[in-house]
C-alpha cells in the first residue's frame, strides 16, 4: 500500500515544485518589466533634460512623450497582470501543498502501520518460540 502512496506523493511533490518554478518565472518576468519601466522613465527624464537645455524647440518631443506614456501604461498593465497571476499561483501552490501534506501523512501512517504489523508478527514468532521452549522444558522435567 505504501508503494502506491509513494507514487502519489511523488506526483504531488512534482506539482508543488512545478508551481514554485512557475511563480519564480513570473517573479522574474515582473522584475524585467519593472526594469523596463525604470529605464523608460530614465530615458524620458534624459530626453526632457536635453529638450530643456536645447536652444532649438524639438517638435518631435511631444510625439515621443506620448509614445513613452503609452508604453508606460502598457508596462504597468502587464505588471498588474503578472502580480495577479503570481497571487493566483500562490493560492494554487498553497492548495497543492495541502494536498501533498495530506498524502504524506497518509503514507506515513501506512508505513507506521506496516512497521507495527512487522513488529507484532516478530513478537508473535518470538512468543511461539518461547512457548515451545517452555513446553519442551516442562515436558523434559516431567519425564525425569
Amino acid at each position: 500500500m505504501a508503494n502506491g502512496l509513494s507514487g502519489i506523493v511523488r506526483l504531488h511533490k512534482w506539482q508543488v515544485d512545478e508551481k514554485r518554478r512557475q511563480i519564480a518565472e513570473l517573479e522574474v518576468m515582473r522584475s524585467d518589466l519593472e526594469k523596463k519601466l525604470n529605464k523608460l522613465d530614465s530615458d524620458l527624464k534624459d530626453e526632457q533634460k536635453n529638450v530643456a537645455n536645447s536652444n532649438v524647440v524639438d517638435i518631435n518631443y511631444a510625439g515621443y512623450a506620448a509614445a513613452v506614456m503609452k508604453r508606460r501604461e502598457n508596462i504597468e498593465a502587464s505588471i498588474t497582470e503578472v502580480n495577479v497571476s503570481i497571487e493566483n499561483m500562490k493560492d494554487d501552490l498553497a492548495d497543492a501543498f495541502k494536498e501533498l501534506k495530506k498524502y504524506e501523512i497518509v503514507e506515513q501512517r501506512a508505513v507506521e502501520r506496516e512497521l507495527h504489523e512487522q513488529k507484532k508478527r516478530e513478537q508473535d514468532r518470538l512468543d511461539e518460540i518461547s512457548l515451545n521452549m517452555f513446553r519442551m522444558n516442562r515436558q523434559a522435567k516431567t519425564q525425569k
